[in-house]
């Protein structure tokens, strides 16, 4: 479980955050490794993990576990020890309910069905779950579990890796409104063309712009940069200007728009990320973005709603669910320029 390693393994060199027990990875694993899972496959793992706390862990007569060049040559202490059998049981149901369901699917270059690209394929032995796997696995879910949802831990991951979207300067026009709230996402409901998934779901994230792109907001942006790299006050004094010029020669809904178009960039790094955790979304646009706003106070934060996200895990009657990806084969997409 490895997140991955391009050198020989030297004792202690990659060290327990390079493990990622997630449970899209563990899901892999138990696909890889052990076809569907069975109830005696996860009541052996969890003996095994009992033994291993037991016999490494805290309070254990060892001192933590030193492995070998087969598994990784890693030291662990019993802390350690004890944390990483924490956070596998933690998702070890969650990533059996995945491996089950989902038909994890690896990438197929080209499509045996007329009409239909990148079928979903099951794991085969050898095959790890990867990035095109894991967007092959997502869908526009539309019918959500209203009884599961996203763990604290889960859903601080994927605010962190959509904040670190590109945007336009860096400026990072736009702010994540996030509702977990059922009686508000049933309010939302309406505003929503009736769509029920922004109720079921558990959480409803916004893709909200800033309506108060200023020459102060510029100006605050350029400072902020400056002591983040070390900088001499004042060392991106013409650079802003540069960007205030830029900006401030938009009128309001020019740079409502030019902040909305980021949103979308935005909006693939969420769903790229939320399929890696093993966790459905919807992207909409289909909504009253007026309304949203109203419902949600958003005028007062200087927010105007661009996109809406509900996010959470799959209902097994999802109608969605149950039929494979469709997508154009590379051939069809991909326009190669070269030299002749």
């Amino acid at each position: 479980m490895i997140c991955s390693c391009e050198k020989l393994c030297v004792k202690g060199c990659c060290g327990i955050e390079s493990f990622d027990f997630s449970p899209v990875h563990i899901a892999s694993y138990l696909s890889a490794h052990r076809g569907q899972p069975a109830e005696k496959t996860i009541e052996e793992i969890e003996a095994q993990l009992n033994d291993f706390r037991a016999n490494h862990g805290i309070g254990s007569e060892g001192n933590g576990y030193e492995s070998d060049e087969s598994e990784m040559n890693q030291i662990f202490s019993a802390e350690q020890v004890s944390q990483l059998v924490d956070e596998i049981e933690a998702n070890l149901g969650e990533a059996t309910e995945i491996a089950r369901r989902s038909d994890l699917a690896r990438w197929q270059p080209e499509s045996k069905t007329p009409g239909v690209a990148d079928n979903h394929i099951p794991l085969q032995p050898g095959n790890c779950l990867d990035m095109v796997s894991a967007l092959n696995w997502r869908y526009a879910t539309k019918k959500f579990d209203p009884t599961r949802m996203v763990g604290a831990k889960h859903l601080e991951t994927i605010l962190r890796a959509t904040n670190l979207s590109a945007s336009s300067y860096g400026l990072q026009p736009f702010q994540f409104v996030v509702v977990e709230d059922k009686a508000l996402q049933e309010k939302l409901v309406p505003c929503s063309y009736n769509q029920p998934q922004v109720a079921q779901a558990s959480h409803v994230i916004v893709l909200a712009v800033r309506t108060n792109i200023d020459e102060a907001y510029i100006r605050q942006y350029a400072s902020f940069t400056e002591q983040v790299r070390g900088l001499e006050k004042g060392t991106l004094d013409d650079y802003a200007g540069q960007m205030v010029g830029a900006i401030t020669n938009m009128d309001s809904q020019q740079r409502i728009n030019w902040a909305s178009k980021q949103t979308y960039i935005l909006l693939g790094t969420l769903l790229a990320t939320c399929a890696t955790l093993g966790i459905d979304a919807c992207p909409m646009e289909g909504f009253v973005a007026d309304k949203y706003d109203e419902l949600l106070g958003l005028d007062e934060f200087n927010l105007h709603a661009s996109l809406v996200v509900p996010i959470g895990y799959r209902a097994d009657d999802d109608p969605n669910g149950q039929f494979p990806k469709v997508r154009k084969p590379l051939s069809e997409m991909v326009v190669n320029i070269s030299r002749a």
